[in-house]
């Protein structure tokens, strides 16, 4: 069973891009050739997952940290503890793989994170430049780059997907760190 914050926030929120690729297919005209219109709705795809991406780190920190908490410690004793990490969330802003790793690195005190990122035909190593690649659009998207980027709908209605196995990697890479390093009971069971 995947973690609350990939169920409830990643894929939940990765429904908005697949909304719009839906939109992008029920604006085809049919001709061949680039349509410029919908080209918008593809960067918008791009903003949308990797927005979802950094929602599901946050929430995977603060849901490993819950389950990093000790029993019987006081709710105020707790707050200050996890207070830096918490602070630290609210600058997180960025979810390239150096953040991803070093945030995750840092709540928690798992190895790299991105390691983990392997899949049938997808190494770790082509992962990683993959979300390096989601972000670079991005950046350029949402700091008005002009002219605008070219993505394609190919790339765009695939992302989704690649974010979704990338959070299952994530979740999987959390839960063994969990519970082989730490000795935490099961926070979310396979």
């Amino acid at each position: 069973m995947p973690s609350n914050a990939y169920t409830g926030h990643l894929v939940a929120l990765l429904r908005d891009a697949e909304e719009l690729d839906e939109a992008h297919a029920a604006l085809r005209t049919g001709a061949p050739g680039r349509q410029y219109g919908p080209a918008a709705l593809n960067r918008a795809t791009v903003v949308m997952c990797v927005s979802a991406w950094e929602a599901y780190i946050e929430e995977l920190v603060r849901e490993s940290l819950a389950a990093v908490r000790p029993p019987g410690i006081s709710d105020p004793i707790w707050n200050l503890l996890q207070a830096p990490t918490l602070r630290a969330l609210q600058r997180f802003n960025t979810p390239n793989t150096d953040q991803v790793r070093q945030s995750l690195a840092e709540s928690i005190g798992a190895p790299d994170i991105s390691a983990s990122w392997t899949w049938r035909s997808c190494t770790a190593t082509r992962a990683r430049e993959r979300l390096r690649e989601a972000m670079d659009y991005r950046h350029q998207v949402a700091h008005g780059v002009n002219p605008r980027p070219i993505i394609h709908n190919s790339y765009s209605s695939e992302l989704p997907n690649f974010f979704r196995r990338l959070g299952r990697c994530t979740d999987n890479a959390v839960r063994t760190h969990l519970v082989n390093t730490l000795g935490i009971a099961n926070p979310w069971p396979p």
